[in-house]
């Protein structure tokens, strides 16, 4: 069984390589060196989650997954580059906002994080922007053992006058 974490964000994955311009450079794995022929690259990770109980009884969580979205672009000069990571970062933001499948996955995105930088350590200038998106769900652990199927019991005591009770004996 795949954990739910792992399924949205192959999910997001495999939309972002159809909807943004890095197509075929989505990785889900960590994020590595690449050279600026390379970019755009995207890559998607769930680097934490948090789960709080809904109470006692049944095993019952609601998750909050950090789905990491790391996007690198290079260009010839800092405007360039800029307008890169505006567009790809729009790309990111409206393919997993506005995806049936992905909000069909969760109760909410509680949050949105943006993060950008920039630098020239060579000819080109490298971008890179971080999209963490908060995606919450729900998650049940179903308990082992046999399911209870009946309650049976003796019931003793008095009964205040005039009170009437038609109970079923089986």
């Amino acid at each position: 069984m795949t954990l739910y974490r792992a399924q949205l964000r192959d999910k997001v994955a495999g939309l972002l390589r159809l909807t943004t311009e890095a197509q075929d450079n989505v990785f889900t794995c960590a994020d590595y060196p690449l050279t600026p022929d390379k970019l755009p690259a995207i890559f998607v990770t769930v680097p934490s989650e948090q789960a709080q109980s809904n109470g006692r009884g049944t095993p019952d969580y609601t998750r909050t997954v950090d789905l990491e979205v790391t996007a690198k672009v290079s260009g010839g000069n800092p405007e360039v580059v800029q307008g890169q990571l505006d567009r790809i970062a729009e790309q990111i933001e409206m393919s997993v906002m506005c995806s049936a499948d992905i909000m069909s996955m969760v109760q909410q995105v509680s949050r949105i994080d943006t993060e950008q930088q920039m630098k020239a350590d060579s000819a080109d200038y490298l971008g890179a922007l971080r999209l963490t998106f908060g995606m919450e769900y729900t998650q049940e652990y179903p308990i082992s053992g046999v399911p209870l199927t009946q309650i049976s019991g003796d019931l003793t005591g008095t009964i205040a006058a005039g009170f009437v009770a038609n109970l079923s004996q089986e």
